[in-house]
C-alpha cells in the first residue's frame, strides 16, 4: 500500500536510466556477433523500418548515442484507464499512442539530439533479432547476470514498488504511469540495482573476469560520440559516466568514476527531489 515503508529492495521507476540497461542489452548482441554497431538499424528491423532523411543509413551506434537525428524526445506514459499501444503503434505514432511518430530529421553527421524515440527503435530491433520480448531478453541476458534480478521492465512489477508524486507532493493517479516504451523509460529498479549496472560497466572496462561485455566494446560504450553522449551513458571530463531519469512522479540519477570506481545512485518518488544534485561529479 502507499503507507508501506520503503526498503532497500523497493522498486522505483528510474525513467531514462533505463537507456543504460538497454545499451548493455544491445551490446550483448554485438558481443555475440548478432549485430554490428556500425551497420544501419534498418538492416536488422523486420516489422518496421526507420523512415525519414538518413533513416536508411542511421546506425545502431547512432541510435545508442542520440546522434541519429531521430524524433520524440521523451514519453508521457499511460494512466491506469488509458488504452496501451503496442510497440509498432508507438513507433508509427498511431492511436492509442500519445506520442509522435519516430523518424529521422535532416541532421549534421554525429550531431547530438536526445531522443527516446531512437531508443525505442532499438527495442524493436532487439526483439526482431532475438525473437524474444524485450523485458524477457534483458532480464535473462543483463539483469540476472549482473545480479540486479529484482529490477524489471514489467509494466507493473510483482515486487513492492513506490508510488510517485508530483513536485507539489500530490500523488500520481494510480501511483505511476505505464511505459510500454520500455527501453527508453520503463525500468523499475532499486538504487542498488543501478549501482550493479554501473559496476558491470566498470568491470567490463577493466576487463574483469566474467565481465558482461568484452573490454574493447566496453571502452567504446564509454567513449563520447556526440557532445557528452556515449552509448547509453553520458561522459563528464573523460572520467565520469552518468545518466539521469525523470518520469511523472519519479526522479533518478546515477554516476560512476572510471578511475576510482566510486559509484552512487539515487532514486526518488517525487519530482524535483533531486534538484541541485549533480551526478556529473562524484567529488561534491
Amino acid at each position: 500500500t502507499s503507507k508501506s515503508p520503503v526498503t532497500n529492495e523497493t522498486l522505483f521507476q528510474v525513467a531514462s536510466c533505463s537507456k543504460t540497461v538497454t545499451a548493455l542489452a544491445i551490446l550483448t548482441l554485438v558481443r555475440d556477433g548478432r549485430i554490428d554497431l556500425d551497420q544501419p538499424a534498418n538492416t536488422y528491423l523486420e516489422r518496421w523500418q526507420l523512415p525519414g532523411p538518413r533513416g536508411e543509413t542511421a546506425t545502431v551506434l547512432d541510435l545508442l548515442s542520440h546522434t541519429a537525428g531521430t524524433t520524440v524526445h521523451g514519453f508521457a506514459g499511460y494512466g491506469p484507464d488509458d488504452d496501451l499501444p503496442n510497440l509498432l503503434d508507438i513507433l508509427a505514432g498511431r492511436a492509442p499512442a500519445n506520442s509522435a511518430p519516430v523518424r529521422t530529421r535532416h541532421r549534421l553527421i554525429r550531431r547530438f539530439s536526445y531522443s527516446g524515440g531512437g531508443t525505442t527503435v532499438l527495442q524493436a530491433l532487439l526483439e526482431d533479432v532475438t525473437g524474444v520480448g524485450f523485458a524477457s531478453y534483458v532480464r535473462a541476458e543483463v539483469l540476472e547476470p549482473i545480479g540486479a534480478d529484482h529490477a524489471t521492465f514489467a509494466l507493473e512489477p510483482e515486487a513492492a514498488f513506490a508510488h510517485g508524486s508530483y513536485e507539489d507532493g500530490q500523488a500520481l493517479p494510480g501511483g505511476f504511469k505505464r511505459h510500454p516504451e520500455s527501453a527508453a523509460a520503463g525500468l523499475w529498479a532499486a538504487a542498488s540495482d543501478l549501482v550493479k549496472v554501473l559496476a558491470a560497466i566498470l568491470g567490463s572496462v577493466r576487463g574483469e573476469r566474467n565481465a558482461i561485455i568484452p573490454v574493447g566494446l566496453a571502452q567504446r560504450m564509454v567513449t563520447p560520440v556526440g557532445a557528452q553522449s556515449a552509448l547509453g551513458v553520458f561522459v563528464h571530463s573523460k572520467t565520469t559516466i552518468f545518466h539521469d531519469g525523470r518520469n511523472f512522479g519519479f526522479d533518478s540519477t546515477m554516476a560512476a568514476d572510471l578511475k576510482s570506481g566510486q559509484i552512487r545512485a539515487i532514486v526518488t518518488n517525487r519530482n524535483g527531489a533531486l534538484e541541485g544534485v549533480s551526478q556529473a561529479s562524484l567529488s561534491d
